[in-house]
């Protein structure tokens, strides 16, 4: 295994967080905050001094790579780049340690959005850092679904594959560039018109920023504290509704539609089998949260069903979901978003291909040497095919155990374990105060313990599963 080659690109991506604390570091400069700016301009250095020896050190590392160090790489990207996101969290003094510096790293990066800290309290450059890190880590979740695991082809089944984009194998390090530029434009472009409409609907410029960038990686996190309904006008929240949306969309989708502007990419981005699903969804979820909150609540409900199916989690009023009986809004939760996107969860397209195969099994009960092909997408999909899909619901059910029991040993109760658990692996960390548990648990009072189990599930969520089993393998290590 040629680790030479992956640390070349942990080198490329250090010198992309400089660009990135850089970026942040003129914002603090705009707002007169000239001890972030020189701290953040700190970072920048020490960030891009490191990354620039990294890569002059591996420079001439040969230009292919295996399929096993790109896995490797994948799960170092995620564990290692937040070491390095979380230091403004730790020299700006708004985390009192490395772990809770961390915690607040990775929650952003995986577009979790848990929270300990109170967005007043912040200044504002570290407000927008958050904002910044979160749709940093949109783009990484989306380039290396497409990149990398529809390469490794971890799920057998093509959840992650896209027409779109032809990768050829041993160079997948080379795509990451192109398909990551195609990726953060097409997302930098959507929350741009944002910004501008939720301006134009009253929201204040810093906000809307702030909010855009959160909206469109499904992340969470808000520039103040409470309900939306608080700070941002009814047209801003309607634009923001429909940037979650577009968020948790299939990238493909959405790169088909911007390349070629047609009424038949549009129909297909609005009406395609994975988006059908987010609808009744979504509206699944708006009646039920009327049923108990009142009728009266429809239009609010709707829209925090839109946020919550999106796996943003963004709460526009105090009555609407939270009034959700706890195992519902879990199970929705659960769920999560089309492939190729950055919202969370199992992923729609799993459940499909598992409703289409247990349909063609009941059918075989009454017809046993009836032979009938599971289909989706107008291709048909081989039987043995199935195994990874029931090997990743296995992983992702013994996960959530292990979740639960973890944050059970840590001296939580069960409701709170199994809410946190499926907060944390879903990557949607507004789950923990929608749900409104007894205890009033809340993530500022996390031990580090209970900071370390949720890191661990977070971080598990965004990997995939299957992926970090891989490498505990004795065989992965011997290639």
């Amino acid at each position: 295994m040629a680790l030479t080659r992956i640390i070349l690109w942990l080198g490329n991506s250090f010198v992309l967080c400089a660009g990135l604390f850089i970026l942040t570091a003129l914002l603090a400069y705009v707002t007169a905050d000239f001890t972030s700016a020189i701290r953040l301009s700190g970072l920048a250095l020490i960030s891009g001094v490191i990354g620039a020896l990294f890569i002059t050190l591996t420079f001439n590392t040969p230009g292919r790579e295996s399929n096993s160090e790109a896995l490797l790489f994948l799960a170092l990207f995620w564990a290692i780049i937040p070491i390095i996101t979380a230091l403004p969290f730790l020299f700006l003094e708004a985390s009192p340690n490395l772990l809770s510096a961390y915690f607040e790293s990775v929650s952003a990066f995986t577009t979790t959005g848990a929270s300990r800290l109170v967005p007043e309290d912040l200044p504002p450059a570290l407000v927008f850092w958050r904002a910044l890190l979160q749709w940093f880590g949109g783009v990484s979740i989306t380039t290396f679904a497409i990149v990398i695991l529809a390469a490794l082809n971890l799920t057998g089944t093509g959840v992650h594959k896209s027409m779109l984009f032809t990768l050829k194998k041993g160079a997948l390090f080379e795509r990451l560039i192109g398909i990551g530029r195609l990726v953060a434009a097409v997302y930098s472009g959507l929350a741009g018109v944002a910004i501008l409409l939720m301006v134009i609907g009253g929201t204040s410029v810093f906000n809307a920023i702030c909010l855009a960038l959160s909206g469109i990686s499904t992340g969470g996190l808000t520039p103040q504290s409470g309900p939306l309904t608080h700070y941002v006008p009814p047209f801003a929240a309607t634009i923001l509704g429909v940037l979650c949306v577009l968020g948790a969309m299939n990238m493909a989708l959405l790169w088909d539609f911007t390349r070629l502007r047609s009424w038949r990419s549009f129909k297909r981005i609005l009406f395609n089998l994975e988006q059908r699903v987010v609808w009744v969804l979504m509206s699944a979820l708006a009646l039920i949260a009327s049923v108990f909150s009142g009728l009266v609540n429809l239009p609010n409900s709707l829209l925090d069903s839109i946020y919550f199916i999106s796996t943003a989690g963004f709460q526009y009023d105090v009555l609407g979901i939270d009034m959700v009986p706890n195992v519902i809004l879990i199970s929705f939760a659960l769920i999560g978003g089309s492939a190729l996107s950055t919202a969370g969860g199992i992923k729609i397209m799993r459940f499909l291909l598992l409703f289409r195969h247990l349909g063609t099994d009941l059918g075989r009960l009454s017809h046993p040497s009836r032979i009938v092909p599971v289909k989706l997408r107008e291709r048909r999909v081989p039987d043995k095919a199935f195994l990874s899909v029931w090997m990743y619901f296995f992983a992702y059910a013994v996960a959530f155990g292990v979740g639960i029991a973890a944050f059970g040993a840590t001296g939580l109760g069960l409701e709170d374990a199994i809410v946190t658990s499926s907060a944390s692996l879903t990557n949607m960390g507004p789950l923990l105060y929608v749900s409104l548990p007894e205890s009033d648990l809340s993530y500022a009072n996390f031990t580090s313990a209970q900071m370390s189990v949720s890191i661990a599930l977070m971080l598990l969520g965004r990997v995939e599963i299957l992926a970090v089993l891989a490498l505990f393998m004795p065989a992965f290590w011997r290639q």
